[in-house]
C-alpha cells in the first residue's frame, strides 16, 4: 500500500472517529445531568432524548413574571398591616417553578394571637377587580416603576371557597384555646419540654394535591390569598406569632 493510499485511509478513519467521539461526549454529558433520559442502542447509538428538566419549586410574594424570569422574594410578604379590629386581613403569595405536576401547601404557626388561617386560589390583574362582594389585595412590585398588581379570590376554582386541609397536631385546651397537642413535639424539640403552650407550632396541610394545568415542564405560577382571620381580637393585645408557608412537590393521583 503506497503512502497516498495510507493517507487516504487515515483520513477515512478520522472521519469515522469524529462522530463516535462526539457521540461519546454526548453520553458523558447526558450521564452527568440530573435528568431522566433514554438511549435506544443496537450496534451504535440511535437516539438520545431528554424526558424532563430538573424540578424547581419556589414560594414568592406577589407578582411573578415567567417570561422575564423575575419574581418577588418571599421576604416581601409583610404581615405588619394586620388590623386586629377587623374581621380579616388578606395577603398574596405565589407558588412557581418548573417540571412540577402537583404540590401540597403546608402551614406551621404559633398561637399567641389565636388567629385562624385560610388559603384561597387567586387571580391577578393590572387593575382592581370589580363585582359584587369582590375584595382586592393590592401588591406593589419591587421594580423600577413600582408596578401595582391586584388579586382577588378566583371563584372559578372550588367555587371561591378556601382550600380544604387538615391539622396534624391541633387541639382545643380547657380554656378553649387552640394549641399543639404534643404529637409532633419530639420531631421539633426532642426531649426538651420547657415550651410555652402557645409557642409550639400547629401544623396544617392541604387535603389533596394542587395540580398544575398544562405542560408541567414549562414555567408555571399559581397565586394564592392567605386570609388571616383575626376574630376581632382586641387591638391593644400585641402578641407575636410565627407563620411558615411551605410547598411540597407531589404526583397527581
Amino acid at each position: 500500500m503506497n503512502e497516498e493510499q495510507n493517507g487516504g485511509r487515515k483520513k477515512t478513519v478520522a472521519r469515522k472517529l469524529i462522530p463516535i467521539a462526539v457521540t461519546m461526549a454526548a453520553i458523558l454529558v447526558a450521564l452527568a445531568l440530573p435528568v431522566l433520559s433514554w438511549f435506544i442502542a443496537s450496534k451504535h447509538l440511535l437516539a438520545y432524548a431528554p424526558i424532563t428538566s430538573p424540578e424547581a419549586l419556589y414560594i414568592g410574594a406577589g407578582h411573578r413574571d415567567a417570561e422575564k424570569g423575575t419574581f418577588e422574594d418571599i421576604r416581601y410578604l409583610y404581615f405588619n398591616g394586620i388590623n386586629a379590629a377587623e374581621d380579616h386581613s388578606d395577603y398574596v403569595f405565589c407558588v412557581y417553578g418548573t417540571a412540577i405536576s402537583a404540590f401540597h401547601l403546608q402551614l406551621a404557626f404559633t398561637t399567641n394571637n389565636q388567629f385562624e388561617y385560610e388559603i384561597y386560589v387567586a387571580k391577578e390583574g393590572t387593575v382592581p377587580w370589580e363585582g359584587e362582594g369582590v375584595e382586592n389585595v393590592k401588591y406593589v412590585a419591587h421594580d423600577a416603576k413600582s408596578t401595582p398588581y391586584y388579586y382577588t379570590i378566583d371563584t372559578s376554582v372550588n367555587g371561591g371557597q378556601p382550600i380544604s386541609g387538615g391539622f396534624l397536631n391541633r387541639m382545643i385546651d380547657t380554656d378553649g384555646k387552640a394549641v399543639a397537642d404534643g404529637s409532633r413535639h419530639s420531631a421539633a424539640y426532642g426531649d426538651y419540654n420547657n415550651i410555652n403552650r402557645f409557642a409550639e407550632a400547629i401544623y396544617w396541610q392541604t387535603d389533596s394535591n394542587h395540580p398544575i394545568v398544562g405542560n408541567s415542564v414549562t414555567d408555571f405560577v399559581v397565586y394564592f390569598i392567605l386570609r388571616v382571620n383575626t376574630n376581632h381580637k382586641p387591638s391593644n393585645d400585641r402578641e407575636t406569632d410565627v407563620l411558615c408557608i411551605s410547598a411540597k412537590s407531589t404526583t397527581v393521583n
